[in-house]
């Protein structure tokens, strides 16, 4: 039995706002990183998440 594959616009539909606010900063703070070689954004990303959890 195979599972019919989602496309990525559907996966984003099925979020919460609270789901698609953290996703749309997580890749900004991957996207400002992109160009530093030993980049670690791990730290960013634990704050924009502990920002955004009430």
């Amino acid at each position: 039995m195979t599972i019919p594959a989602r496309t990525e616009q559907q996966v984003l539909q099925e979020l919460t706002p609270l789901e698609r606010k953290l996703t749309k900063r997580v890749l900004e703070i991957e996207r400002s990183k992109l160009h530093l070689r030993a980049a670690q954004p791990t730290d960013e990303i634990l704050a924009a998440v502990k920002g955004l959890i009430p």
